[in-house]
């Protein structure tokens, strides 16, 4: 739901960009310290620590911030950073040996984190944080890019004895109090935001999940800190590897866009660990393909890239699935510096005169130990999870099946259920086994398909509960049905019995929920809307149809704080389908589909298919070419009795409620 804001666009967008160029070195330390290499001002040793000193003195001066908040005005402080860090860039420029440049970079990332700091702040007390923050990530990354580009076509070229690279970002950190005019003069207290921690408490699984962030960056640090080094081994010069760094950079940006796009519709811990393997898998490449040219290298530098910062938005969601007051989530991005700077410590501990090719070999066993600790915490029971007490929560559907078992676990929880169905005796059995455990459950018995009946449920509830704040789309169904026996009324009203029953109960819950400015709409859906299904023609239609509805009222309702779940299950055990003589492959019980369904609800996902096996069968067969699923597909056809053949198996989706 939006809240109000004293942050401002024009606020937000002067702190996107302070904070871009505070972390500008960040991604451009191959290039600037590859200078300095090259002057041989620095020791490819002394890589590894100068880059660990800087970002760890970027992690602990956004600290330094926080402490000083209370003391100094935002602008102050910005001011103050940005003078340091420009002075500190013009100094670095003529140090010379690693100690030297090591204190001086330490101290250029105590300002940069004062100026990180500032963004920071004013993302979390600004509108819509989270999105925000993941605009950050790309606008940095996308900043980084440019400035590393111009400084391989344009800056690094100039022979001098100083470091024109470090001139360059100086004079542009220093252009950056332009920018102090559109700050506010100071934060805002955050001290109401802080009354939940006294209530947190440290498990098992936040330190695993910290440990797989740290170590994920670590793998990634300390292949970043040598990457300039690497490329020059396979054979790039200077300038080819210079723009390989800016090429890098842009890969980086799509991989941002990518993770953006993937997660809620992807499982988090499946995409860490293929993360890991990604990982440790280039990192071995880039060491056993030394010696296959510049082109292996490329591809792998480029599939670096999009992994890197494809990984962020995942390891929040998992923090904040573990801790859904952010404490954990706001320790993400620290422990991602920490692991940026270990990574080329250790890595500089194997580098042996201008031969880097070992820190390969440090990446890829840090690339392990991640995969590791993605199946310890995937195993790790879950800390404070969402709860459903005291939600009200309307199950349509709910007298067998999926719908019933769903509305008997959400009762158990705590919250209060109102289960409606056509089936008026199966509906008072529920009621009177959710009551004997100590639940709430009220019953109603409505015809899905009389749309003045589901409107008068929902004007019911409100009356009664005053809100709705989950609506379980569950009903529908279909037994096989084949389409060339069948007349335009049959496809009709079964498709009505599987498209009506929820657009019925879906608009008077809508219209309850922008009321609210919040509310839950899960939708129970099927593989069998992804494509046409042998025997399933009606049912596949309308739900390919809800699928469709339901991503519409995505973009139209989502602005009114309402979240949106499409789940799609394959063969469900019921009690409906146990009869129906249909082979069931990879068929799960009615336990396990409701333990998918809270998991998604609890997970803040968009769209969820299970069980994984059929998900992956289903993408499988809408990547196929055409003529192959059909010709599958049409194997399973049986043959019309006028035909005079031996019938096949049937293959459908089942029922899965009532």
């Amino acid at each position: 739901m939006h809240k109000s804001s004293a942050v401002s666009r024009k606020h937000l967008s002067a702190a996107l960009a302070l904070g871009s160029i505070a972390v500008l070195m960040v991604g451009l330390q191959p290039l600037l310290l590859g200078e300095l290499l090259a002057q041989n001002r620095l020791s490819l040793e002394g890589v590894g620590l100068v880059a660990m000193g800087e970002i760890l003195s970027l992690g602990l001066g956004v600290v330094l911030g926080d402490l000083l908040r209370s003391v100094f005005s935002l602008r102050l402080i910005t001011v103050v950073a940005i003078l340091a860090a420009s002075g500190l860039d013009m100094v670095t420029a003529n140090t010379t040996g690693d100690g030297a440049l090591a204190l001086t970079r330490a101290l250029a990332g105590l300002a940069e984190g004062l100026l990180l700091w500032g963004t920071v702040s004013l993302i979390v007390q600004g509108p819509a944080p989270d999105r925000v923050a993941g605009a950050f990530m790309v606008v940095q990354t996308i900043g980084q890019a440019l400035v590393a580009a111009v400084l391989a076509y344009w800056v690094l070229p100039i022979q001098s004895t100083s470091s024109y690279g470090f001139v360059f970002l100086g004079a542009l950190t220093a252009a950056s109090l332009l920018l102090v005019r559109w700050q506010p003069i100071r934060l805002a207290n955050q001290q109401a935001q802080r009354t939940d921690d006294a209530r947190f408490g440290w498990g098992l699984n936040h330190l695993l999940l910290l440990g797989l962030v740290f170590m994920q960056l670590s793998a990634i640090g300390g292949l970043w800190a040598y990457l300039e080094p690497l490329s020059k081994y396979v054979g790039l010069d200077a300038q080819k590897a210079q723009l390989l760094i800016s090429g890098t950079l842009l890969m980086q940006v799509l991989g941002g866009c990518l993770g953006i796009a993937l997660v809620r519709r992807v499982s988090d811990f499946s995409l860490l660990a293929v993360a890991a393997l990604l990982l440790g898998g280039i990192a071995l490449g880039m060491y056993f393909s030394a010696d296959m040219g510049v082109r292996v290298f490329l591809v792998l530098c480029g599939a670096f890239g999009l992994v890197w910062l494809m990984l962020t938005p995942f390891q929040v969601r998992i923090a904040l699935q573990l801790d859904r007051s952010g404490r954990i989530a706001g320790l993400v991005p620290g422990m991602q510096l920490l692991g940026c700077a270990f990574g080329p410590l250790m890595a500089s501990q194997w580098v042996a005169g201008d031969n880097a090719e070992y820190v390969l070999l440090v990446s890829a066993v840090f690339s392990l130990i991640a995969l590791t600790l993605v199946g310890l915490l995937r195993q790790c029971p879950a800390g404070e999870r969402v709860s459903f007490a005291r939600k009200v929560v309307l199950v349509v559907g709910a007298s067998s099946g999926m719908g019933r078992m769903l509305a008997v676990r959400l009762a158990q929880e705590g919250a209060w259920v109102v289960a409606t169905a056509r089936r008026k005796q199966l509906l008072n059995d529920l009621q009177l086994e959710i009551t004997l455990q100590g639940g709430k459950c009220l019953v109603s018995a409505v015809d899905a398909l009389d749309e003045h009946a589901a409107a008068g449920l929902v004007d019911e509830i409100i009356e009664l509960y005053g809100r709705l704040d989950v609506v379980v789309l569950n009903a529908g169904g279909a037994p096989a049905l084949d389409m060339r026996e069948m007349k335009a009324a049959d496809v009709t009203g079964y498709m009505r019995s599987n498209y009506d029953v929820v657009v019925n109960y879906l608009f008077p819950a809508l219209e309850q929920m922008s009321r609210q400015g919040q509310g839950l709409v899960v939708c129970t859906n099927s593989l069998a809307g992804f494509l046409g299904v042998t025997l399933q023609g009606p049912y596949s239609a309308a739900k390919g149809a809800l699928r469709l509805l339901i991503d519409t009222c995505r973009i139209e309702f989502g602005g009114r704080g309402i979240r949106f779940l499409s789940l799609y299950p394959g063969f469900v055990a019921t009690a409906q389908t146990a009869n129906d003589g249909m082979p069931a492959p990879l068929e799960i019980s009615e336990a396990a589909a409701v333990e998918h369904m809270l998991f998604a609800m609890r997970s803040q996902r968009w769209d969820y298919m299970f069980p994984w096996p059929m998900r992956w069968l289903i993408r499988l067969a809408r990547i196929l070419p055409k003529a192959v699923t059909l010709w599958v597909l049409r194997r399973e056809l049986p043959v019309l009795a006028s035909d005079g053949r031996t019938s096949g198996a049937a293959v459908a989706f089942k029922n899965t409620s009532a």
